[in-house]
């Protein structure tokens, strides 16, 4: 019995036959064995094939000169990676800080670092007004301390008069030191803190009604000068190991109760701030770039949404910033110092913080992600990680953009006008 075979050669129509099946199972193989060479036989690489070698011994070496390069084993990987493709892809800094051209391929879930679930308030509470929402950030305990160390300020400040029985001279007392602080509030309301007393408590028509209705100009004179927040006669001892010795506790009470009361959004802002003072003290800076020049620095984590302060310290000095941190992290530069201790408050919350140029650097960044928190901030051109074509150049049209990433970081460099850069 004879079989038809299964093909026909397009240059004849005689048809052809095998006389077993032995024969047509193995032409079979044959076609078969043709066409897996001609599919596959120009797809072997070095990730396919463990036996690929290059074509040139140019791979190699270069493979070899940049690892002997690489700084870091970040950079090692990176490096690696620009032998399997073209170097366009690539920009380098300085030092040899790799930035990928490419996006990195994006995954259909969000990343957990992004997803942030915001805590409830520290002490939960409903308050009827805000007077009573202001007793929780200023409590009794912090009023009456304010009245004591007052009031012993005021019996050395009689003495000096030859009336000690001046009401104006007297102890003070809670009601009053509200009322103080009212009028302290009033002097930033209407812009006047820095103006003279006498024009405030003008009775011509020229002052404020509302601060002789509280008291009077000697009374309140006499407060602002005796004002004090610790005690006095064991000062000299504490400020052996505290600088901040008159104001620390005071302080540090009020950060405390603002935590207590409020939680901050998902992403805050570090900055510096100068408080004007003209006064003697040991820790006043002068900042020539800040309206006021003279005054006390003040860190300050601050929420980007409302703006209201959830973490601060005053600057008193050299190595003031690492109080606070463990000996770890007190290796680290001061700048990178101040940060983590103003966000210990909020680490491990996935929070995004925003700062400028004076902290931005990629050691802080590391620093943050470590304590699962992001960061956002501009840059300062002479940072090595920088690659050159990232920088001011009279080529790079306005409006145009580059981007650099890693597996942790983006870099955009935009330009907004001529000759001038955002990092």
């Amino acid at each position: 019995m004879e079989h038809s075979n299964i093909s026909q050669d397009p240059h004849c129509s005689k048809r052809t036959s095998s006389g077993t099946f032995k024969n047509r199972n193995e032409l079979i193989l044959q076609w078969l064995e043709k066409e897996s060479e001609h599919e596959f036989s120009d797809m072997d690489d070095e990730c396919n094939d463990p036996n690929f070698q290059p074509e040139t011994a140019l791979l190699d070496n270069d493979e070899d000169n940049e690892e002997q390069h690489a700084t870091t084993s970040e950079t090692q990987n990176i490096c690696e990676e620009v032998n399997q493709h073209p170097t366009s892809d690539y920009y380098k800094g300085k030092k040899g800080f790799m930035w990928s051209a490419r996006e990195r391929p994006k995954t259909s879930r969000t990343a957990s670092h992004n997803i942030i679930r915001l805590p409830g308030r520290l002490q939960t509470s409903t308050f009827e007004g805000y007077l009573q929402l202001w007793s929780k950030i200023f409590d009794e305990s912090m009023l009456e301390c304010l009245v004591q160390y007052t009031n012993q300020k005021l019996c050395n400040y009689r003495a000096k008069f030859n009336n000690t029985t001046k009401v104006e001279l007297m102890d003070t007392y809670v009601t009053e030191m509200k009322a103080f602080i009212g009028l302290l509030y009033y002097t930033s309301v209407f812009k006047c803190n820095d103006a003279d007393l006498r024009t405030i408590f003008a009775t011509d028509g020229s002052g404020r009604e509302i601060f002789r209705c509280g008291m009077s100009n000697f009374r309140f004179s006499s407060l602002v000068n005796c004002l004090r927040f610790d005690d006095s006669t064991t000062r000299a001892e504490r400020l052996k190991e505290d600088q901040l010795a008159p104001i620390s506790n005071f302080f540090n009470k009020f950060i405390l109760n603002s935590q207590f009361q409020y939680t901050p959004g998902p992403y805050l802002c570090i900055d510096e701030m100068l408080l004007p003072f003209k006064g003697r003290c040991k820790f006043k800076i002068y900042m020539p770039q800040k309206p006021a020049q003279y005054g006390i620095k003040i860190m300050l984590l601050v929420d980007a949404r409302t703006y209201y302060i959830y973490n601060a310290y005053i600057y008193h000095g050299k190595n003031s910033d690492g109080i606070g941190l463990n000996e770890q992290e007190r290796k680290l530069a001061a700048l990178t110092q101040s940060v983590v201790r103003l966000v210990k408050v909020v680490e491990n919350s996935k929070r995004n913080i925003t700062a400028d140029n004076w902290f931005s650097y990629i050691p802080l960044m590391e620093a943050l992600l470590k304590e699962r928190l992001t960061y956002i901030g501009t840059l300062k051109k002479n940072k090595v990680e920088i690659p050159s074509s990232f920088l001011p150049c009279k080529t790079r049209e306005v409006g145009s953009s580059m981007y650099g990433f890693t597996k942790e970081y983006t870099l955009l460099s935009y330009v907004p006008k001529k000759i001038k850069l955002f990092c």
